[in-house]
C-alpha cells in the first residue's frame, strides 16, 4: 500500500511527457501528470485520479517512471548561482536534492508568473544536472526581472539559492 503522505514529483521523464504532446499519453493521464507538483500528497493526487475516473492512475504514471516520491533521487552537492542583493524571505528548510531545487524553483515561479510560466517550469524541471538548472534559472530570472522587476528578480534568485541542497 502506498504511503498516503508521501509527496510526489515529476521524474524527468514525466518532464518530458508533458512537454512533449506527442507522448501517448491519454488526456487524462496527462491531465493528472500536469497536477503532480512536489507539493501535493499520495492522497491529494488520488482524488485529483479519482475526480479524472480513475484512482489508480497514480500508481500507473509511477510504474511507468513518470512520477516517484520528492527523495527518491541522488543527493547532489550545491553550487551558488549568484549572491542576490536583497535578502531572501522566509523560505522552508533547504532541499534535500535537486529534484526538490527544481519543483521549489517551478512552484515559486509559477506563484510568481501565473500560467505563463508553464514552460519555464517545464523546463526547469527537465534539467539533468546542477549546472544545467542554472542556466534555466538564470533565464527564469530574466523574465521575472521584465514582467515584475529588478527586486522581485532578484527575491526569487535568493529564495532558489536558499533552497540549493545541503552537501
Amino acid at each position: 500500500m502506498a504511503n498516503k503522505q508521501a509527496i510526489y514529483h515529476k521524474t524527468p521523464k514525466g518532464a518530458e511527457a508533458i512537454a512533449n504532446r506527442q507522448s501517448g499519453l491519454s488526456p487524462k493521464l496527462r491531465s493528472l501528470l500536469i497536477m503532480v507538483d512536489g507539493k501535493r500528497t499520495h492522497a491529494e493526487l488520488a482524488t485529483i485520479a479519482a475526480s479524472l475516473g480513475d484512482a489508480e492512475r497514480l500508481a500507473e504514471l509511477e510504474s511507468e517512471g513518470l512520477v516517484e516520491p520528492v527523495g527518491a533521487e541522488e543527493k547532489t552537492m550545491p553550487v551558488p548561482l549568484e549572491r542576490a542583493e536583497s535578502p531572501a524571505a522566509a523560505a522552508p528548510a533547504r532541499a534535500a536534492n535537486l529534484a526538490e531545487a527544481r519543483l521549489f524553483s517551478s512552484h515559486l515561479l509559477e506563484n510568481l508568473l501565473g500560467p505563463t510560466a508553464e514552460p519555464l517550469c517545464i523546463k526547469i524541471e527537465a534539467t539533468r544536472d546542477l549546472p544545467d538548472f542554472i542556466v534555466v534559472i538564470k533565464r527564469a530570472r530574466e523574465i521575472v526581472r521584465e514582467v515584475k522587476g529588478n527586486a522581485e528578480a532578484e527575491r526569487f534568485v535568493a529564495q532558489i539559492e536558499a533552497q540549493m541542497p545541503a552537501g
